[in-house]
C-alpha cells in the first residue's frame, strides 16, 4: 500500500478518511475477499485514483473485518464506494462500474482551479493563441508537474513556437500507460519530420522532385513529410496513403506508421483524419 492507497479500519477511519478529506478527496472502497465484483473494481479504482495524483486517495475497508463501519455507513451491497470531501459523503455508487464511469464520477468531485485553467488553456490553444495557452499550461505544471494533459498541451504549444528541445523534454515526461502517451510520441515524430524536411531542402524542393519523377516513392514520402512538417496534414495523409496503395512494404511500413502518427497527433475525431483510418485499413488488408 502507498500513501495514496491504504487500508483503513474502525480505529483509524476518522483520522485517515474524515480528517484527511479536508486536504484531498478520499475514495472509500468497501470490499471483501470473497466478492468477485470487488476484485474487478479494485484495480480500476486504484488506477483512476492514482491518475488523480495528490488530489485524491483510496481507503480500502474490508467489511468482514470491519462490520461496524459497514453498518455505520449503511453498506448493503459490495463493492460499495463512498467519496468523502470535508468530512462529508459527496458521491457514492454500488457495483463494479466500467472504468470510464468511475473516472467521470471521481473527476467530477476532484476538480479544482487547475482543471478550469486546463479547459481555458485548451480553448486558447484551439484558437491559435499559443503564447497565452503556454503561460497557463506552465502555471498548472508549477502546481501539478506530472499532469499529462498540461504536459502535452505545453509541448504542443512549444511545437508551434518552434522550441523543439522543450517539446522533447515535455513529451518525454509522459509515461507509457498515460492516455496522452501515443500523442506525445506523435509530437516527437512531428519534430523529427520538421528536421527531416529541412534536411531534404524544404517542401518546394520535394514538390519539384515529385513532378520530375512522379513514380519515385522516396520523393513522395519526403514530400509528405514536408507537408506534415508545415501543418498540411491533409496533403501528407493523401501522399502517404498513395504510397501504401502502391507498395505496402515501402520502407518497412514507414508510410503506414507516419499516417498512424498523424492520427494520434490530431486525434481520431479531427476532421482532417476523417475516414483515413478506414482507408488505410482497406489498403493494407
Amino acid at each position: 500500500m502507498s500513501e495514496q492507497i491504504f487500508d483503513v479500519n474502525q480505529s483509524d477511519f476518522d483520522l485517515k478518511v474524515i480528517e484527511e478529506s479536508s486536504r484531498r478527496t478520499v475514495v472509500v472502497d468497501f470490499w471483501a475477499a470473497w466478492c468477485g465484483p470487488c476484485r474487478t473494481l479494485g484495480p480500476i479504482l486504484e488506477q483512476v485514483v492514482t491518475s488523480l495524483g495528490d488530489r485524491a486517495a483510496l481507503a480500502k475497508v474490508d467489511v468482514d473485518r470491519n462490520p461496524d463501519l459497514a453498518m455505520a455507513y449503511q453498506v448493503r451491497g459490495i463493492p460499495a464506494v463512498k467519496v468523502f470531501r470535508d468530512g462529508q459523503i459527496v458521491s457514492e455508487f454500488v457495483g463494479a462500474l466500467p472504468q470510464s464511469e468511475v473516472e467521470a464520477i471521481l473527476k467530477s468531485v476532484t476538480s479544482d482551479e487547475n482543471d478550469d485553467l486546463l479547459t481555458q488553456a485548451d480553448a486558447l490553444a484551439e484558437r491559435g493563441e499559443t503564447d497565452r495557452a503556454a503561460l497557463i499550461y506552465e502555471r498548472i505544471l508549477e502546481h501539478r508537474p506530472d499532469d499529462d494533459r498540461a504536459l502535452f498541451g505545453l509541448a504542443w504549444a512549444f511545437l508551434n513556437l518552434k522550441r523543439h528541445p522543450r517539446v522533447r523534454e515535455l513529451a518525454g515526461r509522459i509515461q507509457e500507460g498515460s492516455p496522452f502517451y501515443d500523442r506525445a510520441r506523435a509530437l516527437l515524430k512531428q519534430v523529427e519530420r520538421i528536421e527531416a524536411c529541412a534536411a531534404a531542402g524544404g517542401r518546394a524542393a520535394c514538390e519539384k522532385r515529385v513532378s520530375e519523377t512522379p513514380e519515385d516513392l522516396d520523393a513522395r514520402f519526403n514530400l509528405a513529410v514536408c507537408c506534415a512538417a508545415g501543418g498540411d496534414y491533409a496533403a501528407a495523409l493523401r501522399e502517404w496513403l498513395a504510397i501504401v496503395e502502391r507498395k505496402k512494404t515501402f520502407r518497412d511500413g514507414a508510410a503506414r506508421d507516419a499516417m498512424v502518427s498523424i492520427f494520434h497527433l490530431l486525434g481520431q475525431n479531427h476532421e482532417t483524419v476523417g475516414d483515413y483510418p478506414q482507408r488505410l485499413y482497406r489498403a493494407l488488408y
